[in-house]
């Protein structure tokens, strides 16, 4: 009853919360001391001429909380605003370059991004009929273009290319004699013409591989920038309601780039 006037008696762990506390904030102090004892007193730094002490609080003219809140406000919905836009550029150019792609095969470097190669299956009667099926017969074209799920050729419109050619080249050599064209149109293909087709065919399939590759690359890296804008969307959104008004918590932590997660107080409206 005598010491009731002092309230309620401290325990051992309050004493070591505060001992520890104590302790902890003397050995910053020390090791601040220590390192200011260290210090080069001719280092210089050009952020020295930006920096000052007013009563004893460091303060800096390049600081952005020296910036007003109303500043800072209208700073971070730029930048909302240009993130939302960078995202909905490449979203689209993804979008325009898969309608473009998407009823092409990708080759063997494209076909590890973007997924397995497709194929192309083709049902017939008996086990017989598959054994001797021949792939080049049944599609109408010559055994070099087979394996091609695009640009595949029929053997009617190679005849038709390689004979548009070869008038063209009567017809240069003759002065344009319709008689010349006609007689070789009519002449079949020879050995020397349809392997010099089958190598500028070779070419052309060569450059569209190489321009179907490039194209799923930068549909790739335009959906993983899209992605990363959609992260940093998210990243901005959360600073904005937080800096609002209302009462939070944090529910859940930032994991894999992502923000935390909030949780505001319920508000009766009046």
């Amino acid at each position: 009853m005598d010491r009731q006037h002092l309230g309620i008696l401290e325990k051992k762990k309050d004493y070591k919360q505060r001992a520890v506390d104590y302790h902890r904030k003397e050995d910053r102090v020390k090791a601040m001391k220590q390192k200011v004892s260290m210090r080069n007193p001719d280092e210089f730094y050009f952020g020295m001429h930006n920096a000052k002490v007013d009563n004893g609080k460091h303060k800096s003219n390049e600081d952005y909380r020296e910036l007003s809140p109303e500043l800072v406000k209208v700073m971070k919905d730029q930048d909302l605003s240009y993130v939302r836009m960078q995202k909905q550029k490449d979203m689209k150019k993804a979008e325009k370059l898969q309608a473009s792609l998407h009823l092409l095969d990708a080759d063997d470097a494209a076909a590890d991004t973007v997924g397995a190669k497709r194929t192309h299956t083709v049902f017939v009667e008996s086990k017989k009929d598959a054994q001797e099926f021949d792939v080049a017969e049944h599609f109408d074209t010559i055994p070099e273009f087979a394996g091609r799920a695009f640009n595949r050729l029929r053997k009617s419109e190679i005849d038709k290319m390689v004979q548009k050619r070869i008038g063209v080249q009567a017809a240069a050599a003759g002065g344009g004699d319709n008689n010349t064209t006609e007689s070789s149109s009519a002449k079949p293909l020879t050995t020397e013409q349809l392997r010099k087709l089958k190598k500028n065919e070779q070419k052309l399939a060569k450059k569209l591989a190489k321009a179907r590759s490039s194209a799923y690359r930068e549909m790739e890296s335009r959906r993983e920038r899209a992605e990363k804008m959609r992260i940093a969307e998210e990243h901005l959104i959360t600073e904005k309601l937080v800096a609002g008004k209302g009462r939070k918590r944090k529910i859940k932590t930032g994991e894999d780039g992502r923000p935390a997660q909030y949780k505001w107080r319920r508000k009766r409206l009046a």
